[in-house]
């Protein structure tokens, strides 16, 4: 036996669609629940239809349509108990025909809520009116609370990442005399080390190093070379020892002024009682007159296993820049703001943090503590020299630096030009504070200058360079040997071999997953369908009060509902034949017709309705 509200028509429906719509809520909530989180599918569905359905396409579907269920039921509910207070509004009280009309239809007519008129016939009924067009709002709002968004997720996992070893054999080329002990003498670098060491120079950069991951981080600790530079004193007696020793040589080589010098510390003497020398021109004489000038071309030294540090020396010369040969004491002068830089290779540990996004890179460098000053070994015997892999190995990378920038500029008064016997300029180092001067080849601005013809002929004017560089010159030097450091990782033949049982081990890395997932707002759909829910109990508790107005009994809008209901009533006026066909527009006269419908279970015919006046109009 069913319950009694189970059999009401209008009762009955506004149960099970109360309980449909809850149940397409709940589905709703759960569909898109088992969706979090998830990548979006690639399956294709119907692929032979138009280019068929994506697995996306079908689940955006699927959650329109549980929207779509969902207000659908409520709005059944809804309209239902709106059918129900429109007829208690009728059978109360005689109404124009037009205000029943807007009544009748303000569910299919969204302005018919904004008619005062019929706020006044039926609050409930326009109440509910207002609460079904409301409810549509939440089929919109309730599909976008699952949306795709790119998903982070960060793990560590042990791996192998690039890393240096300074024990390789492909750093240095070395020289084997075979003996009962064979001697290894140090020759060049070899052409990877020369390689990196020029790429990372002239970019003034780390070069680009191969990650495991796209986007990656970890963080490598290893020993490494490095510079210590500085600007040696002007009041140091070295610095006046090499100020004498350039002067001598411009009163030798006349025909020359030197504007850049780098050179390397030689050893004069001996093997076993050496002398150092750290000037420019060590062994220049100025009797000597069939010397003819050279610029310095050692780029390691000194060559020494006894306590000297490899050092490269720079001095520039703003002074002697295009200056005329007119001399000894004017040269002197000129040569007063000379600078000296003076750079020591050194032990030290590295710290490199990497960074990948993307595969762009990204590395953060700083060094540790001093260890120890870094000495060149010219040979060894014997197995010893496998204790000395690592040092020829760093004087291997010491002697390519040096070969960017031992050498010389110099102005040759007799073609009226500079020489250029370096590769410094092919690096930053002459935006520095101390070589920026050697940056403008020509003081010639325009062709008129260059070629002395007259005004007017040509005006065109070359680029010029505007700066005004603070970084120092032994700051940039630094800089630039703790990233060619660096950049000996990116060559995988400076790279450890990692089938022999000395191979580094594995480091920590973490990886970082950028993945498109669902992601699901389960707060605002509970939030939009929460209020729906609230707004369709409401409209319940409205159209039961309303069954209670009608006597317990259920109206629809049917046609036949209205005409049964009808039979009994009769109008203020009669309506004409020729308006008898239900065409629109209704005419404005049966608009204003007011009409009567008997209470309920009432079936006796009514006299014709009583006019109402304009000051009774509702």
């Amino acid at each position: 036996m069913l319950p009694k509200w189970a059999t009401h028509p209008a009762g009955g429906t506004m149960v099970i669609m109360l309980l449909s719509g809850t149940a397409f809520i709940i589905g709703h909530h759960f569909f898109y629940q088992s969706l979090s989180g998830k990548p979006p599918p690639n399956v294709v569905y119907f692929s032979g239809f138009a280019g068929g359905l994506s697995g996306q396409q079908v689940n955006l579907a699927a959650g329109l349509a549980f929207a779509f269920f969902a207000s659908s039921a409520l709005g059944v509910l809804i309209t239902t108990a709106a059918n129900q207070a429109l007829w208690v509004a009728v059978r109360t009280k005689p109404s124009k025909l037009e205000v029943i009309d807007n009544l009748a239809t303000a569910t299919t007519n969204i302005w018919n809520m904004f008619d005062f008129r019929l706020w006044k016939s039926s609050p409930i009924r326009m109440t509910l009116v207002t609460i079904f067009w409301l409810l549509s709002v939440t089929s919109f709002i309730t599909p976008a609370t699952l949306i795709i968004k790119w998903s982070i997720t960060t793990s560590v996992v042990m791996t192998r990442v690039p890393q240096v070893d300074f024990t390789s054999l492909n750093f240095a080329e070395l020289h084997f005399w075979p003996s009962l002990s064979p001697v290894y003498a140090y020759r060049n670098p070899q052409y990877p080390v020369l390689k990196v060491v020029a790429e990372s120079m002239v970019g003034s950069r780390i070069l680009p190093i191969s990650s495991p991951y796209q986007n990656a981080t970890w963080l490598l600790k290893f020993p490494g070379p490095a510079l210590s530079c500085e600007s040696i004193d002007n009041s140091s007696i070295l610095y006046k020892n090499i100020t004498n020793n350039i002067l001598v040589a411009g009163e030798k080589y006349q025909d020359y002024s030197f504007n850049y010098i780098s050179w390397v510390p030689k050893v004069l003497s001996d093997y076993y009682s050496p002398q150092i020398s750290s000037l420019p021109f060590p062994n220049i004489l100025l009797n000597d007159n069939n010397t003819k000038y050279e610029p310095p071309s050692q780029t390691l030294g000194p060559i020494l296993p006894w306590g000297a540090s490899l050092t490269l020396l720079i001095a520039a010369l703003p002074g002697m820049l295009n200056s005329s040969s007119n001399g000894y004491r004017q040269d002197f002068d000129r040569i007063a703001n000379m600078t000296v830089t003076r750079c020591m290779m050194y032990n030290t540990s590295y710290v490199a943090n990497f960074t990948y996004i993307d595969n762009i890179q990204s590395i953060n460098v700083t060094t540790q503590g001093s260890f120890n000053n870094i000495t060149a070994q010219d040979a060894v015997a014997g197995a010893v020299m496998l204790h000395y892999m690592d040092t020829f190995a760093y004087q291997a990378i010491m002697d390519a630096f040096g070969r960017m920038l031992v050498g010389s500029i110099v102005f040759d008064y007799s073609s009226e030009g500079q020489i250029i016997d370096t590769q410094i300029a092919l690096t930053p180092l002459l935006d520095t504070k101390e070589l920026n001067f050697l940056r403008p080849l020509s003081k010639r601005n325009t062709l008129e200058e260059l070629t002395g013809q007259v005004s007017g002929i040509w005006n065109g004017i070359s680029v010029q360079q505007v700066s005004n560089p603070t970084v120092l010159l032994a700051d940039m030097i630094e800089e630039m040997f703790r990233n060619v450091t660096l950049s000996l990782i990116s060559n995988p033949l400076l790279q450890p071999n990692y089938s022999s049982p000395y191979a580094p081990p594995d480091i920590d890395v973490a990886v970082t997953t950028y993945a498109l997932v669902y992601s699901y707002a389960a707060q605002t759909l509970w939030l939009a369908y929460g209020i729906a829910l609230g707004m369709t109990l409401f409209s319940l508790l409205l159209g039961a009060i309303s069954i209670y107005h009608n006597g317990g009994a259920s109206y629809t809008t049917k046609f036949s509902t209205i005409l049964r209901a009808a039979y009994c009533i009769d109008f203020s006026e009669p309506i004409r034949p020729e308006d008898t066909d239900g065409k629109d527009p209704t005419p404005r006269y049966i608009k204003k017709l007011t009409i009567y419908f008997p209470p309920v279970g009432k079936t006796v015919h009514y006299d014709k309705a009583a006019q109402i006046s304009e000051e009774e109009e509702p």
